[in-house]
């Protein structure tokens, strides 16, 4: 980690002791790295979550798994992870007061992967995506989605004659960002509690890379609810719209996506 990111954290951590909100998060099992695995999934998981989905065969999982769980009350998922909190509030708004809090432990990761908590996909895809992704020095990717899920925008359904797209648009349902990327975008999750405009800012934080993000064909998962189906547009007071508006604005964005793309790899053998 850079001086000057070590500078930057060093300064929110010390700013976190005096004016951290107060989401009633409990700590049940800290984020620690242990230095065992290279890369991380954090999840925020209600009472319908498809995680257990993510961890198997367990015999494979090459990742640790952080969860805070958002539900009811009925469940209780703190054997399913190596790190567990339970929190109200939304998925980028908690992201970033828990980076706040664990950043230190948070970095030392080489790739984080955060999912939504209806995404089904297995053990194997997953450790089959953070390797592509760190083959192909990725800044910021996806996974792609089967064409059998549920989708806002077309360029992240899979297209199966490609191995990956180099984009300058991920989605915030599934984003992975690697160590140095997630440095320089987290600050921004906390300007949206929708996640909404979200995935417009964090190319330009990236300096907009031509081969550094991109969407992963070769690896598919499933979206299973309906988009605007879950609790998260309940839990937000205004317009997602406005949000992605007004962060666009303060962003200096003029196009609030870009879903060109800018280069293309190709599968060995098309399917």
């Amino acid at each position: 980690m850079g001086k000057g990111v070590v500078e930057c954290m060093t300064k929110k951590k010390d700013k976190s002791k005096k004016d951290k909100v107060n989401t009633g998060a409990k700590v049940i099992k800290p984020i620690h790295y242990t230095g065992d695995k290279r890369f991380l999934v954090m999840a925020r998981v209600g009472d319908s979550s498809l995680h257990k989905e993510w961890l198997e065969p367990k015999e494979r999982k090459n990742f640790d798994l952080y969860l805070e769980y958002y539900g009811d009350g009925q469940n209780d998922y703190k054997n399913d992870c190596e790190f567990y909190t339970k929190a109200k509030e939304t998925k980028w708004p908690r992201f970033y007061e828990v980076i706040k809090e664990y950043g230190d432990e948070i970095f030392k990761y080489d790739a984080i992967w955060m999912p939504d908590d209806d995404i089904s996909t297995n053990c194997s895809t997953i450790n089959k995506m953070f390797k592509i992704f760190m083959q192909y020095n990725l800044s910021l990717a996806q996974p792609a989605l089967t064409k059998d899920s549920y989708y806002s925008h077309k360029i992240t359904r899979r297209k199966s004659k490609y191995f990956l797209r180099y984009t300058k648009f991920v989605e915030v349902m599934v984003p992975i960002f690697s160590r140095e990327a997630l440095q320089l975008c987290w600050d921004s999750f906390r300007k949206s509690k929708s996640g909404w405009g979200l995935d417009s800012i964090w190319p330009k934080l990236l300096g907009f890379p031509d081969d550094k993000m991109a969407i992963i064909d070769e690896i598919r998962v499933k979206h299973t609810r309906p988009v605007g189906g879950g609790t998260l547009y309940k839990d937000i007071q205004g317009s997602a719209y406005e949000e992605l508006d007004r962060i666009c604005e303060e962003y200096g964005l003029t196009e609030q996506y870009d879903f060109n793309v800018y280069g293309k790899i190709r599968k060995e053998t098309d399917k």
